[in-house]
């Protein structure tokens, strides 16, 4: 069976969203660091800001981890369009956060919308349900959507 024009038109939305999304996170990770230097009351022990940072990390992986099958449960009960929106709001909060911290709790605080963002999952989900039972295509897919990744994540850091 072949994808329709507008399977592949979803398709290639999704690959730009991943880049999108890919590329924000990526800019904004390197930041963190310094933001913790200057939001620290340890500003001047370079081993306390690693250590909360380390924490930070920790916090972030661990929201991560339980989102993850979180967002799978949304993704089968409410479909990848509501899921894909949430995501996308959950990202754009937690950068909203982190624009405005002003301490380290809200630094901390920014990392909770996290537990909704797992774009890439949702970015699967749409390339094994636009094409249909056709292996090669949903290979093909997933690997494109891999690049769009890699595509986003490699500028940021040095932007």
């Amino acid at each position: 069976p072949t994808k329709t024009t507008s399977q592949t038109t979803v398709l290639w939305i999704t690959y730009l969203n991943i880049v999108l999304y890919a590329l924000s996170y990526q800019l904004q990770t390197p930041v963190e660091p310094f933001l913790i230097k200057k939001l620290s009351e340890e500003a001047g022990d370079p081993d306390g800001v690693n250590r909360t940072y380390g924490n930070l990390q920790s916090f972030f992986q661990t929201i991560q981890m339980l989102g993850s099958p979180l967002v799978g449960v949304v993704l089968d009960r409410f479909g990848i369009r509501y899921t894909s929106a949430l995501v996308f709001l959950a990202s754009s909060l937690c950068y909203a956060i982190l624009s405005i911290a002003y301490d380290l709790p809200t630094l901390f605080l920014s990392k909770v919308p996290t537990i909704f963002q797992a774009a890439f999952l949702v970015a699967q989900a749409t390339a094994a349900t636009s094409t249909g039972n056709d292996p090669a295509a949903r290979a093909a897919a997933l690997g494109r959507m891999t690049t769009a990744y890699t595509i986003g994540a490699t500028p940021g850091p040095t932007l």
